[in-house]
């Protein structure tokens, strides 16, 4: 039956055969089945019939090609950078970011290997497919191959091919309520779009089963560093939660005599993975203080939400079977009560990496001062610990599909259908739910492409913007006219975002130390446009907007203004330095913000990591901030100069300069000490003013003066290191083998065997 020749012509049931008895070939292996070729189809068929699911009802992800609202937007725009990059020869790995935030150095603290892969593919297929064509058929392919990932690692970790099929079946099932876990509202239009995370759920499960493989069988070292370093440029979150979940599969079933093995093989490529990483973290590390902890993200984000609101969701279904039938629960709890009696080492090792999970997951509502003990705990966002309750519940939920099977095996003539329509129909009320999830994001997605195809107004105000000066623009806020303009379901700050056009708008990330600020742009106030030199103003026709603006056009309900002409320069100046850690910073910038200081061009420096201004004697603690800004004067004072021409690049400012009295410069784009300023060709030191700009001492006279961003190249040399350290790893591992094969046939020589040798 085996060996019968294939029809060269096939109906769809043929082709679905096949699909399925090759997934089963490449997932099958001699240690845990001895399946067939047509019982692994049969146990299979419920895996397809998720991934198709999946495929049919999210390609409007790929063919619907419209800005998006949620993070995605700014996924692009990093994508869009990095391409970018790698077309003007600047550093991929460290470029300067203007459009977001009054700009950030973006990759130097943000996960970004997956933006470099689509850069790297745009520029392999020689920029001849549109860049968000690519952008969205890579999150499309990860969507839809999520089962095949969890099959792939269950099968790794030890579980037979039946229960990983139904682990993989319900990978993409989940249904959260928006929650940020695995389930696909997490990343989909109408969701979240958390770029990175849809890679960290793949490499998170790619890693765990890498590293168990070596961790036990002592092989594979090379592809576990590849992993695991891998995860941490994806995702730190899950990064530092794949070390907690690597510790639990260190302890469990440790004893005497298999310790040293598992340590020392475990620290051998969490060693090597730190130095492949080291380009990203190190320097990260050394500069995190100008990496905003923003005081108004929501309070649970940081803490999650306890186990009296947790545990709940968790026994009604709604952690993971929101509005459906519990059907993933009872799965779960089903995989509990298995390895409860079974305890087989798989069965514990899912069972125990879920209770740590979800007692983590509970937060610092249930244990307050004790989540102290974890590194790095002040800016640790503890709601995103459910992605790890996620990825455990998917091993119970092997556990449980083992146990059917083995039951089915015993009890029932043909196993594997049994188990096949079993599984199909458990997940039933799932597939029904997430088909009208997709279903709902479908229409909306279609709903906003009609809109936006039928409002040409907003293409021609875009198409202007892009063709004015250089200066930020502002469409409204959130709590503000900002509000009424919408597209659909998107707000035209999000096409200022998708056309790479710099706005201050509601942050994304609140990742600048200037992004909180932005909440509080004030239109009427001609001083916060001066201050974020704000140049433009794109608002509803009918709303009455300040003097101080000019209209540029009328085009639908859409007016365009101009604002006063402030440009990124300013001369202004202090003569006292604050000295603090970034949350008295906080207090200060806000207590500055609103006080007359700013529309006076009083500008004090600030030195929160090092970067303190030459030429001010006067240092005062930042704790006291908000009382000594109180005292300074907000008379501007004498003419400091003017600026007379200058000239703005994404990562270059120039100005020609007139200085009467000595003064700061101010450049209004986001501190960081890896800008260089050059005051007539010679390098002077740049230091950070309030709110977080960039400040360099200028005498009197005239000057020309550039500050440039520039990457480092401790950063590239830290890159290398990395490149050939997992190089020599691969090659490392393919000699080991070599060696081995070596040793083995030597020994067939003489009559040994390897055991024997032993």
């Amino acid at each position: 039956m085996h060996n019968r020749p294939v029809p060269a012509r096939m109906g769809a049931r043929g082709r679905m055969h096949r699909v399925v008895e090759a997934l089963g070939a490449a997932f099958d292996d001699d240690e845990t089945t001895n399946l067939d070729r047509w019982q692994r189809a049969l146990v299979l068929v419920p895996v397809v019939i998720s991934i198709a699911l999946t495929a049919v009802t999210l390609w409007p992800e790929v063919s619907l090609p419209i800005p998006s609202l949620n993070d995605d937007a700014f996924q692009f725009l990093l994508v869009q950078g990095a391409s970018n990059a790698l077309s003007t020869g600047q550093n991929p790995l460290d470029f300067w970011s203007p459009n977001l935030e009054v700009g950030f150095p973006q990759f130097l603290y943000y996960q970004h290997l997956p933006h470099l892969a689509v850069a790297l593919l745009d520029h392999a297929l020689f920029q001849r497919v549109d860049l968000l064509l690519l952008f969205n058929l890579t999150r499309y392919a990860l969507l839809v191959s999520f089962p095949v990932t969890v099959l792939w690692s269950v099968r790794r970790m030890g579980f037979s091919l039946p229960a990983a099929a139904a682990a993989a079946t319900f990978a993409p099932l989940l249904a959260e309520n928006l929650r940020f876990g695995f389930a696909y509202d997490s990343y989909i239009w109408r969701g979240f779009g958390m770029y990175t995370q849809l890679w960290a759920m793949h490499l998170s499960f790619i890693s765990l089963a890498l590293l168990h493989r070596t961790m036990h069988r002592g092989e594979g070292y090379a592809a576990s560093i590849a992993a695991l370093a891998a995860l941490v440029l994806s995702h730190l979150v899950y990064a530092y939660m794949m070390a907690i979940t690597v510790g639990v599969m260190l302890l469990v079933g440790l004893n005497r005599g298999n310790a040293r093995d598992r340590f020392v093989r475990l620290g051998a490529v969490g060693v090597a993975a730190g130095v492949v990483t080291s380009y990203f973290w190190l320097p990260f590390l050394l500069s995190k203080e100008f990496l905003n902890a923003s005081i108004y993200l929501q309070e649970w984000k940081y803490d999650s939400y306890g186990a009296g609101v947790i545990l709940p969701w968790l026994v009604s279904g709604d952690l993971w079977d929101h509005a459906r039938l519990p059907v993933f629960t009872a799965v779960v709890a089903l995989g509990v009560v298995v390895a409860l009696v079974r305890r087989s080492r798989p069965a514990v090792f899912a069972l125990v990496l879920s209770t740590v999970w979800l007692l983590l997951y509970f937060g610092r509502p249930t244990w307050g001062g004790l989540l102290n003990v974890l590194p790095m705990h002040d800016g640790l966002l503890i709601h995103r610990f459910l992605g790890s309750v996620d990825l455990a519940a998917m091993l119970l939920v092997a556990v449980a599909g083992g146990a059917t099977w083995s039951l089915l095996r015993m009890h029932v003539r043909w196993p594997a259908p049994m188990f096949g329509i079993a599984l199909i129909v458990v997940a039933l009320p799932a597939f029904a739910e997430r088909a009208t999830f997709n279903t709902l994001n479908t229409d909306l997605m279609a709903h906003t492409a009609a809109v936006l195809d039928a409002d040409t107004g907003a293409r021609d105000v875009l198409s202007t913007l892009r063709q004015l000066p250089p200066g930020r623009t502002f469409a409204g806020l959130r709590t503000d006219w900002g509000a009424r303009l919408q597209l659909g379901d998107l707000n035209f700050r999000d096409l200022l975002t998708f056309n790479g056009i710099e706005g201050i708008s509601v942050p994304y990330q609140s990742v600048s130390l200037n992004a909180d600020l932005t909440w509080f742009f004030d239109y009427t106030n001609p001083a916060h446009y001066r201050l974020f030199n704000v140049r433009y103003v794109v608002a509803p026709t009918d709303v009455r907007m300040p003097p101080f603006l000019s209209v540029v056009s009328k085009v639908a309900q859409y007016t365009l203004y101009q604002g006063p002409d402030a440009g990124y320069f300013e001369l202004g100046g202090a003569d006292v330095q604050f000295v603090g850690t970034q949350h008295d910073y906080q207090d200060a910038s806000h207590a500055w913000f609103d006080s007359p200081l700013p529309a006076a061009g009083v500008f004090p420096a600030v030195d929160v990591g090092g970067g303190r201004s030459p030429l001010l004697a006067k240092v005062l603690p930042l704790s006291e901030g908000r009382a000594v800004l109180g005292t300074l004067s907000a008379d501007p004072g004498a003419p400091r100069g003017r600026v007379v021409s200058a000239v703005d690049l994404a990562d270059t400012h120039t100005a020609n300069i007139e200085v009467t009295r000595p003064s700061t410069l101010v450049l209004k784009v986001t501190y960081h000490p890896n800008w260089d300023a050059t005051i007539d060709g010679k390098p002077v030191p740049t230091f950070m003013v309030m709110p977080s700009y960039i400040g360099v001492n200028v005498a009197p006279g005239p000057h020309q003066v550039q500050l440039h961003y520039r990457a480092r190249t401790s950063r590239t040399a830290l890159f290398l290191l990395g490149a050939v350290t997992l190089v020599a790893s691969f090659v490392a591992e393919r000699r080991r083998a070599e060696v081995a094969r070596m040793l083995d046939a030597a020994a067939g020589t003489i009559g040994l065997t390897r055991g024997a040798r032993r």
